[in-house]
């Protein structure tokens, strides 16, 4: 405990803190993390290295927006600095060019969840708007908040999406109207 310094009390509010977010929003934490490193090993650690991330900045929490959106905000910086890192980049070109996707996609199939294979094509400017709004039901705000972006380009960003989802669907499957609310 040497290297925590401070007050047990205090201590012992962040770990109940830590528990309860884990609890809350774990599961989707991990879920928003694969949607850009798409390997579950990797979504394993960097999971990690988020709470972690949050135990020990817990005190710079300002509490300007809500907690989730805070981790959110960790998780997705996180994710983007491994796929900026060297080792993400030398793994990739070790990779098989045809195995680049297969996982995944077979994961969905499984899955049977055709929305989510067009969704994971989207460019991540798309993409990552689309998951926050539609499957972590953020509000237009608070996804801007998470992506440090304004609510009008969130706005833009989910019009193009949901359009380019369409073209997807229209070119390479079933097209359901109902699958794009409009909100």
């Amino acid at each position: 405990m040497d290297g925590e310094g401070g007050n047990p009390l205090l201590e012992e509010e962040k770990r109940r803190v830590i528990e309860e977010a884990l609890e809350m929003y774990g599961e989707e934490v991990k879920r928003l993390i694969y949607t850009y490193v798409k390997d579950f090993d990797v979504v394993d650690d960097l999971f990690q290295e988020v709470f972690v991330k949050v135990y020990f900045h817990l005190d710079s929490f300002r509490g300007e927006s809500e907690l989730k959106t805070w981790i959110y905000r960790i998780a997705i910086n996180r994710s983007k600095d491994y796929l900026r890192s060297f080792k993400y980049r030398v793994l990739q070109l070790l990779q098989p060019v045809q195995s680049e996707d297969v996982e995944s996609k077979v994961l969905l199939k499984e899955r049977n969840d055709e929305v989510a294979a067009f969704v994971f094509q989207l460019p991540i400017k798309y993409r990552e708007i689309i998951i926050l709004y539609y499957y972590r039901d953020l509000s237009v705000d608070e996804v801007a908040t998470v992506l440090h972006i304004s609510a009008n380009t969130v706005k833009t960003r989910l019009v193009r999406g949901r359009e380019r989802l369409r073209k997807m669907f229209e070119e390479g499957g079933t097209v359901d109207e109902r699958t794009f609310r409009q909100g």
